[in-house]
């Protein structure tokens, strides 16, 4: 039966609570700097992926202008590898250019360490200004947390235009209860 309960900020730390995602701490924490807008309506599903982030159980992974590009890739693995709680870490980050000289490149490889593994991911965005989002998706999914699970999956997109991905750290069972409760679906895994 489809949940027909109205999706506010309120309704969605009440399912991330209830689903172990998040404590009721930082459930109150979020709403209370949420205060003015957490009982109004949230229609569309890209608006509350965006709330997942506000309650930090997802990053999100910018479709719009970034500025440099090369080292955005290093903080957006920052931040999702601190939603692992100390499960996965980043380090050695550095951006190979395919073409030094030109600042404006975004053509080239992104090289870093996950628990001191290395892994490269080849980047195939023109332009410096704006991410790769497949590459960025494809990265920060190999930052899913070892013997542990849950695992980062990017919520499935809707209408015609491209929104920001946004990539969220849950086990199967939590994402069934986002799609139960909340209608997000999940897109499969690149890798």
């Amino acid at each position: 039966m489809a949940n027909t309960q109205a999706i506010t900020y309120v309704r969605i730390a009440e399912v991330l609570t209830g689903l172990g995602m998040i404590t009721a701490d930082k459930a109150c924490g979020v709403l209370e700097e949420a205060v003015s807008y957490a009982t109004g309506p949230i229609d569309r599903r890209h608006e509350v992926a965006g709330a997942l982030e506000s309650f930090g159980v997802a990053v999100s992974i910018h479709s719009e202008d970034v500025d440099f590009a090369d080292e955005h890739y290093d903080w957006l693995l920052d931040e999702a590898a601190a939603l692992t709680g100390g499960k996965v870490t980043v380090s050695d980050y550095r951006f190979e250019k395919s073409y030094p000289d030109d600042e404006d490149c975004g053509l080239g490889t992104m090289h870093f360490k996950r628990n001191g593994e290395p892994l490269s991911f080849g980047i195939e965005q023109e332009s410096n200004d704006y991410l790769d989002m497949g590459a960025a998706r494809q990265a920060i999914e190999a930052l899913s947390p070892d013997d542990d699970p849950r695992d980062f999956r990017c919520v499935e997109q809707e209408g015609p235009h491209l929104d920001d991905d946004f990539m969220v750290l849950a086990t199967a069972e939590q994402r069934e209860g986002l799609l139960r409760h909340l209608g997000i679906t999940f897109e499969p895994t690149l890798g």
